[in-house]
């Protein structure tokens, strides 16, 4: 409904503005203060301004954050955040509304802005609804990096209150946490971006077994917190909508923070200074070393005294290192007795002893859940130690969990929680158990929280209560509040099935979880623990392989032999599994000294130890769909194979990266198609210049690579024909001995000098020490344009003789601005300004120009006149191009004459700097461009070639010069007798004013 036009109390009706065609601003007062971290960096303040499509609420950036604006569209409530002018988020139009709301059961809306003010730094707008009667308040209050977007429903006694957004507006979306989906998660599935999947979370809440959080961030640096403690219901891309819906089950006001930076990490960063960063470690060094070995997944439920030692035994005896030796699931004699079932476990000290004596410690499982049949529970009731029901508050809370029927005790109650405490201690104390895993939740929505306590309270009461205890690396399963954030307990994912799918979900999980201000992560038990079919040897090696590059290994089916809980028949594995899973560990080991300083790192910054790609990558825009690697801290890029087969695609970022498996140097961004990861092999590498990246090398590379490297800084030198340059050649030992008679050389192109002004040889090189020498490069004086390799050489004896290692860069010889020679002539259609270059067959040309299209004809021209008869063919080859504009565009021409296109028979085949070919022709004389071939990628060099035959003209392009693939044909009627050829270049720089193209070209020619 609508029942007044918008207004600004106390100023002129929207009308009048519009009539006067005025744009009004408002800027607060000065003596009025912006809270945020960057107030300091600058004077101006956030302003509003009217215009006739609406309000804009525009923030200014500092040296900090980018700024950013907030377009709201008043004739139907739409809020478009911008951030330098482009869209990074908007939310959702049409039948679904931004600003929604459920009233008796239907799906309400905002709609059109009535009234607005700007006061105190807060705008406030005032909205009709679909619903006659309700009305919409909304808040919006700017702070430097987020504004608060605060609303209310007057009116319509709604019941739910959901924010709308379309997802492709962001780019992609990332964080929720553990994402219940319809393709099985978070047990077997776990999309990555969200958005790539679905996402159908209608239990989304603080009591939520699955580790969540009420956050998420989008590949274009925008994020949302949702502040509430009430159950939601979260969607995204649900029966593939596109859209993001963040419902909560409550009318009280709907509280969300957009934050806008510049990289998805300072978004991160900006949620973590919200709900805090972990305050230490609850895992030790050791238990970051080494495994945990939890017997659930080996046994389940069908777990005795005998089987426990055996598996433990069977560990021991095949050198499966492991901190801990963890009885889960079924040593009570009921649960929530904390008792032992005498029959399964008849000795439970000397089980104790026994696993102690193997040199591992001894834990087990508990729960605050006591079944209704168990000795325990009538005890608890008498005592009021129970949560009550949330519908009769005079009656214990009853919930349904795996295990039975029972009740939950109450740890807002300190009698409870001292009762509990004190049995557990006890049990501990009797039978020398160093420590615990608490499983289930805290708290459940059927249940009443105490007097004077809010459901998210139990969150807080849970991490306290587990805190006093050695929680042995399983962690605990808290979130959602500020105290889970502190505590710095690990996480352990929810239960996984044994297939590949939950082998690559439990690698996506962790980074949705460590993103969400989790950061000491730890996939599921190795090899799974839904109760599937007992895993395969290939599920369960690269399992190992994929946990010994994560913070942790939490570990359970023995690759010795187990059982398959569907048919109860023992399994056995060979001895490869056992070697290969014992790698993994060892692995995982040497890296820990490497683990454990970002364990420190963490503990000052809060950022996640296994992160995306992105985070340390921003501008790398592949990396924003990767779903099969990771960075552990700055230096260790993991690519673990996660599916079948022997070989996969591995995607390396910007920087210099150290394969750890064939000890080879690699510069990015590249992508490594069919790299070799057979079952013995776990794709790693690291990052030469980020911290730690020795230590990294020392722990992860394989004894058989080759123990020294060398590496040509910088990555891609430049320089004119004939001018001396520098490089710098690093030759590292990598290995554990000392290397003998190391000897750095230069590979050059022919012509080209080089001279060391330093050491080239190492009589010795000790592990980690490096050999540095500078050389001055001379180029030859008619050396050509473009690249040229230049090899980095080291030959070294080492303990197994005499090796060779290299490294090449490309050295860019650059062209210079000069002239033409006969018969190549120019032509300047821009606003002027260009210049041209030659070399022999080498040409380049610099040019401006708006574009080079249909509406614009403005480009640089190196051309032949009257060179190009009726049946004649246009080749050459495009070495480079480079342009601030995506579409600027270098390629070649024929026309009747290409100083004046309007005389007819004008086309061009043309590169654009980003979006592949274009081949455009003249239809109908008039010397515009107005048909169309084309697309694909762009790549360097490109060979181009037009064929005229009397008014048919036809555009092919190749790699290689050899094979040819056809972009299009066309008729061109105004082509008459004998015509101009040449090469174009034009900035196309419209959106970029006042950039250039560089284009370079060789081997031009022109046949009839």
């Amino acid at each position: 409904m609508r029942t007044q036009p918008l207004r600004r109390r106390k100023t002129r009706s929207l009308g009048t503005l519009l009539a006067a065609s005025l744009a009004l601003t408002f800027i607060p007062p000065v003596t009025e203060s912006l809270t945020t971290k960057a107030q300091a960096d600058t004077a101006d303040r956030p302003k509003v301004t009217q215009s006739a499509d609406g309000l804009t609420l525009s923030v200014p950036g500092t040296k900090n954050t980018p700024g950013y604006s907030v377009a709201i569209a008043t004739d139907e409530l739409a809020l478009t955040t911008e951030r330098s002018g482009k869209t990074v988020l908007d939310t959702a139009g049409g039948d679904t509304g931004g600003l929604r709301f459920r009233s008796d059961e239907k799906w309400e809306h905002a709609t059109a802005v009535t009234d607005w003010t700007w006061q105190s730094g807060v705008l406030t707008l005032t909205t009709d609804t679909t619903l006659d009667g309700a009305t919409v308040q909304a808040r919006l209050t700017p702070e430097a990096d987020r504004y608060q977007l605060d609303w209310d429903v007057e009116g319509g006694n709604p019941d739910q209150l959901g924010l709308a957004y379309d997802l492709s507006s962001a780019g992609h979306w990332y964080g929720h946490g553990e994402a219940e989906t319809p393709q099985g998660g978070p047990g077997v599935n776990q999309p990555w971006p969200l958005d790539a999947g679905e996402v159908d979370h209608e239990t989304f809440g603080p009591a939520s077994y699955n580790m969540i959080d009420p956050f998420w961030y989008t590949s274009k640096s925008t994020g949302l917190r949702v502040d509430t403690g009430d159950v939601m219901d979260v969607a995204l891309n649900k029966g593939k909508d596109g859209l993001g819906t963040f419902t909560i089950e409550s009318p009280d006001t709907y509280k969300a923070t957009v934050f806008v930076e510049s990289t998805p990490l300072e978004v991160y960063r900006d949620y973590i200074g919200i709900v805090g960063k972990p305050t230490k470690s609850d895992a030790t060094y050791e238990q970051y070393a080494k495994p945990l070995w939890n017997s659930w997944a080996q046994f389940y439920t069908k777990i005795d005294q005998e089987k426990l030692l055996d598996y433990a035994t069977d560990l021991s005896d095949n050198g499966l290192d492991g901190h801990t030796i963890q009885l889960d699931d079924k040593w009570e004699s009921n649960y929530g007795n904390l008792t032992w079932d005498p029959k399964t476990f008849p000795d439970p000290k000397g089980l104790s002893k026994k696993i102690h004596d193997m040199g591992f410690d001894f834990g087990i499982w508990v729960t605050l859940w006591i079944n209704l049949d168990s000795d325990n529970y009538q005890y608890a009731v008498d005592n009021g130690y129970l949560l009550m029901d949330a519908k009769d508050t005079n009656k214990p809370c009853e919930v349904t969990w795996w295990n039975g029927q029972a009740g939950i005790i109450d740890l807002a109650n300190p009698e409870a929680k001292a009762w509990y405490e004190g049995n557990l201690k006890k049990l501990m104390d009797t039978y020398d158990i160093d420590g615990l895993k608490f499983d289930t939740r805290f708290f459940d929505e059927k249940c009443a929280p105490r007097e004077g306590h809010q459901a998210t309270d139990y969150q807080k009461l849970g991490t306290e209560l587990a805190d006093e205890f050695d929680l042995q690396g399983a962690g605990i399963r808290v979130h959602w509040n500020q105290t889970a954030h502190e505590a710095g307990f690990v996480t352990r994912q929810v239960d996984k099935g044994t297939g590949w799918d939950s082998l690559r979900a439990s690698a996506t999980q962790n980074l949705a979880i460590s993103t969400i201000g989790y950061p000491f992560v730890e996939s599921d038990m190795i090899g799974g623990s839904g109760g599937q079919p007992a895993p395969t040897k290939d599920v369960l090696v690269r399992w190992a392989q994929s946990a010994s590059l994560m913070p942790l290994m939490y570990a359970s089916t023995s690759p010795v032999d187990t059982n398959d809980t569907t048919t109860g028949q023992k399994v056995d594995y060979d001895q490869e599994t056992v070697d290969l899973y014992r790698e993994a560990i060892e692995t995982h080991e040497k890296l820990a000294p490497y683990i454990w300083d970002q364990v420190q790192s963490t503990l000052k910054t809060g950022d996640p130890i296994m992160r995306p790609l992105f985070f340390d990558f921003p501008k790398d825009k592949a990396s924003y769909t990767v779903t099969d690697e990771w960075m552990l801290g700055p230096a260790v890029l993991a690519a673990p194979k996660l599916s079948t087969g022997a070989t996969r695609s591995v995607h390396l970022p910007p920087g210099t990266w150290y394969d750890v498996n064939q000890g080879t140097v690699i510069r990015g961004p590249k992508t490594l198609k069919g790299y070799a990861a057979p079952l013995g092999v776990t794709p790693a590498f690291v990052n030469l210049k980020a911290k730690g990246a020795a230590k990294a090398i020392k722990a992860l590379k394989r004894d058989d690579a080759p123990a020294a490297s060398v590496l040509i800084s910088p990555d891609a030198p430049s320089t004119d024909a004939g001018t001396p340059f520098e490089v710098t050649t690093e030759v590292t030992n990598w290995g554990t001995r000392t290397l003998k008679n190391a000897t750095a050389a230069l590979d050059l192109p022919d012509g080209w000098t080089a001279k060391a002004t330093g050491p080239t040889t190492a009589q010795s090189l000790k592990n980690g020490a490096t050999l540095t020498t500078t050389w001055t490069v001379t180029p030859a004086d008619d050396a050509r344009w473009g690249s040229h390799d230049l090899t980095g050489t080291v030959i070294y004896t080492g303990y197994d003789g005499s090796q060779k290692v290299s490294d090449t860069v490309p050295a860019q010889v650059k062209a210079a601005p000069g002239s033409v020679q006969e018969p190549y002539l120019t032509a300047d259609t821009t606003s002027g300004g260009a210049q041209y270059a030659q070399s022999g067959d080498q040409f380049a040309i610099w040019a401006s120009g708006q574009d080079l299209s249909g509406w614009k004809d403005e480009k640089g021209v190196i051309y032949r006149d009257d060179a190009a008869g009726e049946k004649a063919t246009v080749q050459a080859q495009l070495v480079s191009q480079d342009s601030a504009s995506p579409v600027g565009k270098a390629g070649i021409a024929l026309a009747n004459d290409l100083t004046a296109p309007e005389k007819g028979g004008y086309a061009v085949l043309v590169m654009t700097e980003s979006y592949g070919l274009e081949f455009m022709t003249d239809s109908d004389g008039d010397g515009k461009l107005d048909t169309w071939a084309g697309g694909g990628s762009t790549y360097h060099p490109a060979h181009l070639k037009l064929t005229r035959d009397g008014a048919t003209y036809t555009a092919y392009a190749s790699k290689d010069g050899e094979t040819w693939s056809q972009v299009g044909t066309a008729q061109v009627p105004s082509a008459t007798g004998t015509g101009d050829a040449g090469m174009v270049a034009s900035a196309a720089n419209v959106n970029y004013p006042g950039e250039n193209i560089e284009a370079v070209f060789s081997g031009f020619s022109v046949t009839s």
